[in-house]
């Protein structure tokens, strides 16, 4: 794409992507439990200044596996991944809701009813993508406090919990949220079980 995003994509049953943009924030980008989980991670750039690495928030910086999102046929990568995740911050959420290409994807993959997860303002993004194709695809979802509002003049059903999966759309809160947001993604696309198997060695709490 053209800003600085990050795909997922795991080998545990298929692949699955990630977005992360210029501001995205690092706390969002859960790679530790999908890789646990046994996803093979990747990643493509969106919009990068730099075309070596993406720049996200607190000054962190990350290798793209992809260096433009173009790399990325919208129209195919959902026959390649199970999951196109976008993490958060208000930055990289403005961005993907301008970017074409983010829009595009997010499309392709809800057309063909492959799961779609975004975190904090990138929810956003699932809002533009919705308006950009005149297709009907409101969901019941959750975001970042700020851009509440947003999402509610839009049309869409809101909740305040910590992690919402609506269909094939899973959404979330914020950086508090992340770990409950990536062990429902593993919980979803691998069982209660796998989600066990990475959430135990990480001693996680048995409420996020």
């Amino acid at each position: 794409m053209v800003t600085e995003e990050q795909f997922f994509g795991r080998s545990y049953y298929t692949c699955w992507k990630r977005c992360a943009s210029p501001a995205s924030k690092d706390r969002q980008s859960n790679t530790t439990f999908l890789t646990r989980a046994g996803f093979e991670v990747k990643s493509a750039g969106v919009s990068l200044k730099n075309e070596v690495y993406a720049h996200m928030s607190r000054n962190i910086r990350i290798v793209p596996d992809y260096q433009n999102l173009v790399s990325v046929p919208s129209q195919t990568a959902h026959d390649y991944f199970d999951i196109l995740i976008l993490p958060g911050g208000a930055p990289g959420a403005k961005t993907f809701c301008s970017n074409d290409a983010v829009l595009e994807l997010i499309s392709s993959f809800r057309k063909k009813g492959k799961w779609v997860a975004a975190i904090c303002a990138a929810t956003t993004a699932l809002v533009a993508a919705e308006k950009t194709s005149g297709e009907e695809g409101k969901k019941r979802v959750t975001s970042h406090p700020s851009v509440k509002e947003e999402i509610l003049t839009a049309g869409w059903q809101y909740s305040e919990d910590r992690v919402v999966v609506d269909g094939n759309v899973v959404t979330s809160r914020g950086p508090g949220t992340a770990m409950g947001f990536s062990l429902k993604i593993v919980e979803l696309l691998c069982g209660k079980e796998k989600r066990d198997e990475v959430a135990g060695p990480m001693v996680v709490a048995e409420t996020l």
